[in-house]
């Protein structure tokens, strides 16, 4: 998106002096409106003067420029072009599934005789305390902190604010059985 860049002279009158601090999302923009005057001859406006597109569009989306304690004084067109680029929206990556776990023991062939029952019983539930203990485990790879977030918010319902840094993510992913790993 293009448009035509302006430099832009803001008032705020009956103050000879005013340092503002605007709120911009959670930033906030400090702005020095110098140079106003009050006398018999007139009212003179502290000023303020950019060319820059970002503060013109903190005053001018502030409060204090709706409710009019901040006036255009004038503005002048310049020959200069502002290129305001965006984002381009991240494509969603498939999740890959987990690898399928196969559960099936092999046994060495056993004699049918009286202690054959007990063994295949006690052999099953060896089994069974074997795939308790190895839990499932999934590597996943990351280039940055926020992918790797994104991939625990959508899979697991994570809360991103906590998980403030790569210790946090690794055992946030271990928790569910999944080995986060940044490349």
């Amino acid at each position: 998106m293009n448009t035509k860049k302006t430099k832009t002279t803001y008032g705020v009158y009956n103050l000879i002096e005013w340092h503002a601090r605007l709120r911009m999302g959670k930033a906030t923009v400090k702005v020095a409106f110098t140079g106003g005057s009050i006398t018999t001859q007139g009212v003179t406006p502290a000023t303020f003067t950019t060319e820059n597109p970002v503060i013109q569009f903190a005053i001018e989306n502030s409060p204090e420029f709706h409710n009019g304690k901040i006036k255009v004084v004038r503005r002048v067109k310049l020959n200069g072009v502002v290129e305001i680029e965006c984002n381009v929206p991240k494509v969603a990556l498939p999740i890959p599934a987990p690898a399928p776990i196969s559960t099936e023991s092999v046994d060495a062939p056993v004699k049918e005789d009286e202690n054959a029952t007990e063994a295949q019983a006690d052999n099953e539930a060896e089994a069974e305390d074997n795939a308790e203990t190895v839990p499932v485990t999934t590597q996943v790879e990351f280039s940055c902190n926020d992918d790797a977030k994104d991939y625990l918010e959508q899979t697991f319902g994570f809360v991103r604010s906590k998980l403030r840094n790569r210790e946090d993510i690794v055992a946030a992913g271990k928790a569910r059985g999944v080995d986060i790993i940044f490349v």
